[in-house]
C-alpha cells in the first residue's frame, strides 16, 4: 500500500468512501455532523483532486482511505500559540480524513497518516496543524499516538456542523 495523489477518474470512488464514513459516524457517538451535500461534498472533492490536494490509500485496487493536504485553514489557527508559527505555506494542515468503515480498526489510518507525514516532510513542510471535533475521540486518539501534541481546545465554527469544540493538534516535523 502506497499513497497516492487522486485523480478525476477517482473521484466517484472518494465520494462513496465519504457517503459510507458519514453513514457510519453520524450514528455513532462520534457524531461528526459531516453531510454529503455540504461537506465533504462533491465539489469540495473535485476542487482537491484539481489542486492536487487529494491523497488516497488503496488496498488491492481499492481506494480505502482519502484526506486532503494543504496549507488551507480557518481564521482561528492564527490565534493559537503553535509550536512552529509560519510561514503558512510550510505548514501542512489535514482535513477530512477518512478510512472505509469495513476495514477501520486495521491500523490503516496510522499508515496512511504517517505516508502523509513523510511526504509533508518531504516538500519541505515544518509542521502539520489540526483540527479533530471534540466528539471524535478515535481520532485524537489516533494523531495523539502519533506524537501529535494537543495544542489548544477553543469552539469554532464550520458550516456542516456549526460552532463546536475543537481540540488544535500539531505535529512539528
Amino acid at each position: 500500500m502506497n499513497m497516492e495523489t487522486a485523480v478525476h477518474e477517482d473521484r466517484k470512488e472518494i465520494l462513496e468512501l465519504y457517503k459510507a464514513v458519514i453513514d457510519k459516524v453520524n450514528m455513532s457517538p462520534v457524531r461528526l455532523g459531516w453531510n454529503i451535500e455540504i461537506y465533504p461534498n462533491e465539489s469540495f472533492i473535485d476542487e482537491a483532486i484539481s489542486s492536487g490536494e487529494m491523497f488516497i490509500l488503496r488496498r488491492e485496487g481499492r481506494i480505502i482511505s482519502a484526506a486532503v493536504v494543504n496549507h488551507n485553514v480557518n481564521p482561528e489557527y492564527d490565534d493559537i500559540d503553535w509550536q512552529i508559527k509560519g510561514p503558512p505555506d510550510r505548514l501542512a494542515t489535514i482535513h477530512a480524513l477518512a478510512v472505509l468503515p469495513e476495514v477501520q480498526g486495521m491500523g490503516l489510518s496510522r499508515i496512511f497518516l504517517s505516508e502523509i507525514e513523510d511526504m509533508c516532510r518531504s516538500r519541505g513542510d515544518l509542521a502539520i496543524h489540526l483540527d479533530v471535533i471534540d466528539t471524535n475521540i478515535p481520532a485524537y486518539r489516533l494523531y495523539k499516538g502519533q506524537g501529535y501534541h494537543e495544542t489548544d481546545r477553543i469552539r469554532m465554527f464550520y458550516e456542516v456542523v456549526g460552532t463546536r469544540e475543537f481540540w488544535m493538534l500539531e505535529h512539528v516535523l
